[in-house]
């Protein structure tokens, strides 16, 4: 029996979704080999239907996409958080270490001479405060004025407490007198004295800093001497070449 076309147009969409018959199948594939205008009807449903199921997995997969975009930044917030947070705790790790490191061993207090209760005795240089890893100098440009300070750190005052009540020998004036004279550095088993020098001074707390800027001017003598003079005038003179020594 022969089908028509438009009896095949009817079962070409049942057909092409495999929903008919096996029967059916048969009818229909038999026209579609005699019929060319109903197979290229059939070869358009194919297509529509495949650019149907791609359009539908481009839809799901645009969905998935969209959805998933903001879970991936939030994760990306989250491990740069995570991050950011490891690199703050070793910053701050680092930065307690090294305040706690500043202030034990690097931070100095600087010793006046009242609380030094520095005096002159026979000849010597005496105070009440513990000389041992307090004692600083700075050579005067020209070489001619020592001047002497002490400062203690944490460390210095756990590792060599201080005794209040003990007088205890800074120096030795006539080491000196004998370097001046000489015009020779004289060492002992505790310091150098260097030749040339002329005077002694102490500096209180409020003028180290003046100290430890002299050297600021060594290319310029004549500022150096001034400056110099200048930090002697706030001093305290403890010896001179000319005179043994003077208890203030």
């Amino acid at each position: 029996m022969k089908i028509s076309c438009n009896i095949i147009e009817d079962l070409l969409p049942l057909y092409v979704d495999d929903m008919v018959s096996e029967d059916s199948r048969q009818l229909v594939e038999e026209h579609l080999k005699e019929c060319p205008s109903c197979r290229k009807m059939q070869e358009e449903m194919m297509r529509e239907n495949h650019l149907t199921s791609v359009g539908k997995s481009s839809k799901s997969i645009q969905t998935n996409r969209t959805e998933i975009e903001p879970l991936k930044k939030i994760r990306h917030k989250i491990r740069k958080k995570r991050i950011a947070s490891v690199f703050l705790a070793v910053i701050l790790v680092v930065a307690a270490g090294g305040i706690g490191h500043y202030w034990y061993y690097d931070k100095e207090d600087y010793i006046s001479w009242d609380e030094a209760n520095i005096s002159v005795k026979d000849g010597k240089v005496y105070s009440t405060v513990n000389p041992l890893g307090r004692m600083k100098s700075i050579l005067s440009v020209d070489q001619k004025n020592m001047f002497y300070m002490l400062s203690e750190t944490m460390w210095t005052r756990k590792e060599y407490p201080a005794d209040s009540g003990t007088e205890n020998e800074l120096w030795n004036l006539q080491d000196f007198q004998e370097a001046h004279d000489r015009g020779m550095d004289v060492t002992t088993d505790e310091t150098s004295f260097p030749a040339g020098i002329e005077h002694v001074y102490y500096v209180d707390p409020e003028n180290v800093k003046e100290a430890f800027k002299l050297w600021d001017y060594q290319d310029e003598p004549e500022k150096a001497q001034q400056k110099e003079e200048e930090l002697a005038a706030k001093c305290h003179l403890i010896w001179s070449a000319e005179e043994t020594g003077k208890d203030k």
